[in-house]
């Protein structure tokens, strides 16, 4: 008696098909899932470099008997991580000049994929004009450079009040005030060289955004090189010391930018009508 081998069976056409959708549909979820975890760690990488940027801020005030740090001002001394005295104007603007309370450039100052502007043969400067945060230079420590968009003096403080808070017992509302912010400067998605050493607010003397949304693809002028670069939100370091996400809406809200928009409760003016017309 013969006895024959039983057939195999084998995957139909159809049943081939079906299994190969299957792996590739569970192979797109984990390239999806594994995409966002690396950007919630990215994003969460940015609100810690806030809260730390704000620590070195405040030491700032304390070895500078209460004076906020300038957002831009040239006659103030800075040095590398070698002990280099920078010349202007790479020393005007706030990454070396907190330095001496980081020493973590790339994990404060430039990270995310930025780090190689701090190894490039150019990166005292790379530092101080592309760090991942900029910073509110215009309300909070003032811009004295010729790009400000109102330079503190007394003159102009005479017509229009204290606007730039330049010394710690000049702070009010500190939970509300923006200090550095997701930055960017220029529209690309790459991250190497992607931040700016300053953020403008909506409206100064003028509207100074574009009344269009904010797009990755516009030009970073168009609203004062903030970066929504975290699903449509900016990491903002608050004078308060804290660390928030600010979504567009939030952003244009003029009380997160200006100490007398906040005190006089305006959302889309940065200075009273009284200040500005006396």
């Amino acid at each position: 008696m013969k006895f024959f081998p039983k057939e195999k069976e084998a995957f139909t056409l159809i049943e081939l098909l079906v299994s190969l959708t299957l792996i590739a549909a569970i192979a797109a979820v984990s390239i999806s899932s594994i995409s966002l975890f690396k950007r919630q760690a990215m994003m969460s990488k940015e609100m810690t470099a806030a809260r730390n940027l704000m620590v070195a801020f405040n030491l700032f005030s304390n070895d500078n008997d209460g004076a906020i740090l300038p957002g831009y001002k040239t006659d103030l001394s800075a040095k590398n991580q070698w002990g280099d005295t920078l010349a202007a104007p790479v020393n005007a603007r706030y990454p070396w000049r907190l330095y001496p309370y980081i020493h973590d450039v790339t994990g404060t100052l430039v990270y995310n994929g930025n780090e190689p502007v701090f190894n490039h043969e150019h990166g005292d400067y790379l530092v101080s004009v592309s760090p991942n945060l900029g910073m509110n230079t215009t309300f909070i420590g003032g811009h004295f450079g010729s790009g400000s968009l109102l330079r503190p003096s007394a003159r102009v403080e005479e017509k229009i009040g204290p606007f730039c808070i330049r010394h710690t017992s000049q702070i009010r509302y500190a939970p509300n005030l923006i200090v550095f912010l997701s930055a960017r400067s220029n529209p690309d998605e790459a991250w190497e060289g992607r931040g700016y050493f300053e953020v403008q607010p909506p409206v100064v003397l003028r509207n100074n955004w574009k009344s269009k949304p904010w797009s990755q693809d516009a030009k970073p002028d168009e609203h004062g090189f903030a970066d929504l670069r975290w699903n449509g939100k900016a990491v903002a370091a608050m004078l308060d010391g804290s660390a928030r996400l600010f979504d567009e809406e939030e952003l244009r809200d003029m009380r997160h930018w200006s100490p007398l928009a906040v005190e006089a409760d305006l959302k889309d003016d940065a200075f009273p009508p009284f200040y500005r017309k006396r």
